[in-house]
């Protein structure tokens, strides 16, 4: 501990000198050869090497050796631990648990800062970022002489197990480290950031995801009745009861991938303008029911996302379309034809998701830009830096990003100028009542013509009639997706469709399409 306060600030590798006491025993002089783990100010962590004051001193190339083991570890600890906020990340989370023998009590805190949505409207995307690096950061401080594992869920959402600790225990960390977030101001300003708290106790024959949910639940109840505050679980309250619905349909979820239950449909994206690709498709999800029966993935999504689901699903499409795309995919090449899959927040939080991607595509030989990849814009501006290394990363292999949802922030125009997107999806709230709302043409017309002067394309969501079809074409939108086009259909059908098709005599050049999305 005594290096921590003496390296933090320091960014470069340095030989220092320093006394230290062991413990019960005399003043020792040490040699300490010190490399940060990165460049960043503060540096994030550092790699020593320490010597007895008797021995021969470090070198300059001693130095240069530590630099490169330095930026391997960093290599290393990015694979466990959550950049924005120091924590675990889910998978290594897990492994510690499992890593570790349960001993005595232990206890489930899980915490959902409030009012986030309001922080990220009126002062931005990187502001709501800072306030969720800095809760990280207070967390790990909290937790520094205590018996614990925490991790980073996604978002605004941290988890903890205290072991050793009864309900009563638990409580009071809660409670302190509340009042702490409570306290802490950014940018010199106090912007009344608060955190809702839920607890459990976690028996030994519980598992960790049934405690996490029952304490995710607890703390929805915390929201529910006030926020800014801390609920014990208590599987008598009826607002627990009805919280647990939410459990029940993430484990129906998991049962429906583990058993192969998820199925891929496609919802055809027509052009509206000349020289477009003819056939392009939205890839879709459907859940098939244990009686047979298909549910959206809609009622499904908000409790995938409590509970770590979304990038696991995610996984789950990329991998199942590019089975079924892979033994046509050279006719498909021919006819021009495109997809697209959605990708959500947690995933692009991940940074070896590119990778997955890329050797999936690789694997299967996926021609380069047959699959393009949409992303909402409020997931792509909730971590603009790693959307912006996934844009890379997919654009390497041809594969382009499109912003599902346009429209929806109060920043989109920024995501504009940051994102190297080619294509914008309007919100398909202007596009519902554009035949009776002015502003909504106004609106559609404006995002049209700074499209096209930015070089992308635009399509118009839920298209459901000939009129509203004719609006959106008059107003300049290059496609268009709806009912009134082509209902969704399993994505099987759509590729037999597409092969019985004539290749064109000249296989049609691939102009920029528009983009599609696998979780709608």
């Amino acid at each position: 501990h005594f290096l921590w306060p003496l390296l933090r600030e320091g960014g470069e590798p340095r030989i220092l000198n320093r006394v230290r006491r062991k413990r019960d025993g005399p003043l020792l002089e040490h040699r300490i050869l010190t490399a940060p783990l990165c460049a960043s100010q503060p540096a994030q962590g550092f790699i020593a090497l320490l010597r007895p004051q008797t021995t021969e001193g470090f070198t300059e190339s001693d130095l240069a050796a530590l630099t490169p083991k330095a930026a391997k570890l960093l290599q290393l600890l990015q694979q466990r631990i959550d950049t924005e906020t120091g924590l675990l990340r889910w998978d290594a989370f897990e492994a510690e648990i499992a890593r570790r023998r349960r001993r005595g009590a232990a206890c489930v805190v899980y915490a959902n800062l409030d009012r986030m949505h309001a922080v990220n409207d009126i002062a931005g995307f990187e502001a709501g970022d800072e306030i969720i690096r800095r809760v990280g950061q207070s967390w790990r401080e909290r937790l520094q002489d205590v018996d614990a594992v925490a991790t980073h869920l996604s978002g605004d959402r941290y988890a903890a197990i205290l072991y050793e600790h009864t309900l009563n225990q638990a409580r009071s960390w809660a409670e302190l480290t509340r009042e702490v977030i409570a306290a802490l101001s950014f940018e010199g300003r106090h912007r009344g950031v608060s955190a809702s708290f839920g607890i459990v106790a976690m028996p030994s024959a519980t598992s960790h995801q049934h405690a996490l949910a029952a304490a995710e639940t607890a703390c929805r109840v915390a929201k529910d009745r006030g926020r800014d505050r801390v609920e014990i679980y208590d599987d008598g309250d009826h607002t627990i009861i009805r919280r647990h619905d939410a459990v029940r349909i993430s484990e129906t979820l998991t049962a429906a991938m583990e058993s192969d239950r998820l199925v891929l449909y496609a919802q055809p994206i027509i052009a509206l303008a000349p020289k477009a690709r003819p056939y392009h498709y939205e890839i879709l999800v459907r859940v098939r029911g244990e009686t047979g029966e298909m549910l959206s993935l809609g009622e499904f999504l908000e409790a995938a996302e409590r509970y770590q689901l979304l990038e696991r699903l995610d996984r789950w499409v990329v991998e199942h379309a590019v089975e079924m795309l892979a033994p046509v995919a050279a006719r498909l090449r021919a006819l021009g034809a495109g997809f697209a899959i959605n990708i959500t927040g947690q995933s692009l939080s991940q940074p070896e998701f590119a990778d997955f991607v890329r050797i999936a595509l690789k694997r299967k030989d996926i021609p380069p830009g047959m699959i393009d990849l949409e992303m909402t814009e409020v997931a792509a501006a909730r971590n603009l830096k790693a959307t912006q290394r996934f844009i890379t990363r997919m654009a390497e292999i041809g594969s382009r990003i499109a912003l599902d949802d346009f429209g929806t922030g109060v920043s989109s125009l920024v995501q504009l100028k940051d994102l190297d997107v080619f294509q914008i999806k309007i919100d398909g709230k202007f596009v519902r009542d554009v035949l009776n709302n002015a502003r909504s043409r106004a609106l559609i017309r404006a995002l049209v013509q700074i499209a096209e002067e930015l070089g992308l394309e635009t399509v118009a969501e839920y298209v459901e009639d000939a009129a509203i079809a004719s609006c959106v074409r008059d107003l300049g939108v290059h496609y268009a997706q709806g009912h009134f086009y082509g209902h969704a259909r399993p994505f099987e059908e759509t590729l037999d469709a597409l092969c019985a098709r004539p290749v064109p005599a000249a296989a049609p050049a691939p102009t920029p399409v528009c983009g599609t999305s696998a979780a709608a």
